[in-house]
């Protein structure tokens, strides 16, 4: 079944934003066990040929268009390699891993703590109102 599918996509049968069958539906159309059309629409999902959106259910992805792990992980590299250009630029200045490190902690805490101590102040203002 994940193989006809995929086929289908390839083909043009199935086309971005296509809504398939709900789990149940094809089960019963294909007389098979429930759990099988769950774990190949599963795989789908997990491969990025399928999206699953409640109410909606599954729906074909625009496999061009990229997904929020890949934008993710793309700014995940993009934040490496601007630090790694800072931490070169730091240690041509003569500075130590060490102290690169703390300058990076300490920014970091300013910004991790700042959200943390707004919920805090939220909360106390809540509680004072």
């Amino acid at each position: 079944m994940r193989r006809q599918l995929i086929a289908a996509i390839a083909d043009g049968e199935l086309r971005p934003g296509d809504q398939l069958p709900s789990v149940r539906s094809l089960a019963s159309d294909l007389g098979i066990n429930l759990h099988t059309v769950n774990k190949a629409y599963a795989i789908l999902r997990e491969e990025g040929y399928l999206l699953m959106r409640r109410r909606a259910g599954a729906i074909v992805s625009d496999r061009s268009m990229p997904t929020a792990s890949q934008r993710a992980d793309a700014q995940d590299q993009r934040m490496r390699e601007e630090l790694h250009r800072i931490a070169l630029a730091y240690k041509a200045r003569g500075g130590s891993r060490e102290r690169f490190a703390a300058l990076a902690d300490e920014q970091a805490a300013t910004v991790f703590d700042r959200s943390s101590n707004r919920s805090d102040q939220s909360a106390r203002s809540d509680r004072t109102d």
